[in-house]
């Protein structure tokens, strides 16, 4: 018998389409031209900064912490190589399950995302 936090069946959804004019109205004709907007800018700016770690990393072979500065940049960059630890909360779950349920916390926040083609 597997013992996990018990998952209520989803509630029903409450369809909302505000009137023009609205302030909803409004935030909701922003959102796709500034998500859009965002997730380009985020895309290019994850592929220069593994470009600058890559190009960083080869001018001092060894190196565990290196300061970049450039004419370019309004403050100087700082690399660090960090090694983590991660918790595995996925495997703890199928291996211990009584135990997983003790220290498992459940939180609670508004998500936004987009909504599945009809």
């Amino acid at each position: 018998m597997s013992v996990t936090p018990e998952t209520p069946a989803e509630p029903p959804v409450a369809f909302v389409a505000p009137p023009p004019g609205t302030r909803l109205s409004e935030l909701l004709a922003r959102y796709d031209e500034l998500k859009d907007r965002r997730d380009a800018l985020e895309a290019e700016l994850k592929d220069l900064t593994e470009s600058i770690k890559v190009e960083a990393a080869q001018t001092n072979p060894g190196a565990t912490r290196l300061e970049l500065s450039s004419p370019g940049l309004q403050t100087p960059l700082r690399m660090s190589y960090v090694e983590t630890w991660r918790f595995d909360s996925t495997r703890f779950k199928k291996d211990d399950p009584h135990t997983y349920v003790r220290y498992a916390k459940k939180s609670s926040t508004w998500k936004l995302e987009r909504a599945r083609q009809r």
